[in-house]
């Protein structure tokens, strides 16, 4: 995984916390504490489904609550970070179509280009018809819960609603998950118009 995800969880818990939490989520998930995470570099996928493990048994949160936490904690630092991934996108219905590019342009940095492949095929999304989209998440590990926060938290953050169904997933023995988001005022727009 590339090192932002890890590096915006470490801070989290540094925030919530302080350095004696974040130092027990490290020890727990057998990480080195002096870790310095960087975002042009690719980590182990085991290590930092260790730290988000670590992050739930150290803090006592479900992992709901672990991922919306964290869903909040990301956009900040991406709309930081890349400001213009947010700009060019009018609603969330189009950053989220844009996801999986903007997903593959942060992975440019890495230098092996099976690294960066290894990124761009976790997922992708296409619009069904204005107001629903669907995203296909194939990553082996299992993250889909993360991506629902992070779709709640950037529909919040245009000021949009959404609904959010998974037909198909990893965890009950699909090849992959499958997310149909709806934007239900905009398809009452689309309905009436």
């Amino acid at each position: 995984m590339i090192g932002i995800i890890q590096q915006v969880l470490l801070e989290l818990l540094e925030e919530k916390g302080g350095e004696e939490l974040k130092q027990r989520v490290l020890k727990r998930a057998h990480v080195d504490p002096s870790v310095n995470y960087r975002i042009d570099k690719n980590y182990s996928d085991d290590e930092c489904l260790r730290l988000i493990a670590a992050s739930v048994e150290e803090t006592g949160f479900t992992e709901s609550e672990v991922y919306a936490l964290y869903a909040s904690a990301f956009l900040k630092k991406a709309q930081a970070l890349f400001p213009r991934f947010f700009e060019i996108a009018d609603d969330s219905e189009g950053f989220l179509l844009r996801q999986a590019r903007i997903h593959a342009v942060m992975a440019s940095g890495l230098k092996q280009q099976e690294e960066r492949q290894h990124v761009n095929d976790k997922f992708s999304a296409s619009p069904i018809e204005p107001g629903k989209v669907r995203v296909i998440y194939r990553s082996p590990n299992g993250l889909c819960r993360l991506y629902q926060a992070l779709a709640f938290e950037v529909a919040s953050l245009y000021g949009d609603e959404i609904e959010f169904d998974e037909p198909c997933c990893m965890h009950k023995g699909a090849v992959h998950c499958e997310f149909i988001i709806t934007w239900p005022n905009k398809r009452q727009e689309v309905v009436h118009g």
